[in-house]
């Protein structure tokens, strides 16, 4: 949907008001499925940030201030990705 500049000529036709544009953006739209791939992107993102934190725990010396960083995204990453599974809406 387009909506014109304030200083563009007028097109009646067109209704550019908020509501019809939110009613036309969500055509079609499902949020469980989109819920989903977001948590199941994030359960995959948190796995990876879990990997950089084992082996950045492994190599030792200051790499243990990415092994902390990394471990704690990973686990606020997963919960909210385990979360977005599990709901049912």
């Amino acid at each position: 949907m387009l909506c014109q500049l304030s200083y563009a000529p007028r097109v009646p036709a067109l209704e550019c008001s908020h509501a019809n544009f939110v009613a036309q953006s969500h055509k079609g739209f499902t949020p469980g499925m989109h819920r989903r791939a977001l948590g199941a992107l994030f359960v995959v993102l948190a796995a990876g940030l879990a990997l950089v934190a084992i082996f950045s725990a492994l190599e030792g010396g200051r790499a243990w201030v990415i092994a902390l960083t990394a471990g704690a995204l990973a686990a606020w990453m997963g919960a909210m990705g385990w979360s977005a599974l599990r709901k049912n809406h």
